[in-house]
């Protein structure tokens, strides 16, 4: 079936279309092309907003698992295969924001 969703480092799309729907600066994640910060990245965590301390998801092993925990979410290649571009971490939280 191929992937669904495009990112190519900076933002992420529609497959074959143009309008952005998340944008990636640093370890920041943006809805669309916002300077208000919807998620960022700490290391394996991902966290909500601004915040470093509310943690919503986090990487296992090839796993995205639950808050701080190790209560699987999906497998890592599952959200490959719906997104298509690079990065662990950064697919991970843009697939929990704006695919999931």
């Amino acid at each position: 079936m191929g992937a669904k969703f495009k990112f190519d480092g900076d933002k992420l799309t529609e497959k074959n279309r143009t309008t952005t729907i998340a944008s990636v600066r640093g370890n920041k994640i943006f809805a669309k092309t916002s300077y208000t910060t919807t998620a960022n990245i700490r290391g394996s965590k991902i966290c909500d907003g601004n915040s470093s301390t509310n943690v919503v998801a986090n990487l296992r092993n090839g796993n995205l698992c639950s808050e701080n925990g190790s209560s699987k979410i999906c497998k890592m290649k599952d959200i490959h295969s719906v997104i298509e571009g690079p990065g662990e971490e950064v697919k991970a939280a843009l697939w929990w924001y704006f695919v999931n």
